[in-house]
């Protein structure tokens, strides 16, 4: 795919299929049938969080990459809940403030109740297919609704080659990124 992540980027456990690159991140689509609460739990085994889309370009970018890929997908978890308090949405990982949103017409932080309870059930966030990708709010782990997800990693960093006592050597040190507030390492040590 013409999105596809350089291999290198992105940590190695994630493998190569399905794998997207989104500014500083590294994006992991998985297809199947999970509830929200075991897809997070997968991307957070895997070391990363569900997907949080904090702008339009990401949610553009998710749109161009995931139309037409597997016309039986309907929608995709996305790391959104109202699980601390109804109707009050938040990003389950870094700054929890949703300032960018993509919620279909009633949906969100203006759904009242959900279909099957009095609307004091925590509900999840998916991204549908079908209404052009807005958002949805689903019950979080009810066996009716089992979607794809998609995963947030941090893309990893490189440090540069370095010289030590004239000698020549490099070393490749993997760090995970962690943005807005601080700045990647590289390492410098003596080579043996």
């Amino acid at each position: 795919s013409a999105y596809g992540a350089p291999a290198d980027e992105c940590p190695h456990n994630l493998g190569k299929s399905d794998l997207y690159s989104y500014g500083n991140f590294c994006l992991k689509v998985h297809y199947g049938n999970y509830d929200w609460v075991d897809a997070r739990h997968r991307c957070q085994k895997e070391g990363g969080d569900l997907i949080q889309i904090r702008d339009s370009g990401m949610q553009q970018f998710l749109q161009r990459v995931l139309s037409g890929q597997r016309s039986e997908d309907t929608g995709f978890w996305i790391g959104a809940s109202d699980s601390e308090s109804e109707s009050h949405w938040k990003w389950v990982a870094g700054d929890p403030k949703m300032t960018y949103s993509h919620w279909s017409s009633g949906q969100g932080p203006s759904q009242s109740g959900f279909l099957f309870s009095d609307g004091g059930h925590e509900d999840c966030a998916l991204m549908k297919i079908h209404d052009g990708f807005r958002w949805h709010d689903y019950e979080c782990s009810l066996f009716l609704y089992h979607y794809s997800f998609i995963c947030q990693h941090d893309k990893l960093v490189h440090s540069h080659t370095h010289h030590t006592n004239g000698q020549h050597g490099s070393t490749t040190v993997f760090i995970p990124q962690t943005f807005p507030d601080t700045t990647p390492l590289s390492t410098d040590a003596p080579i043996p």
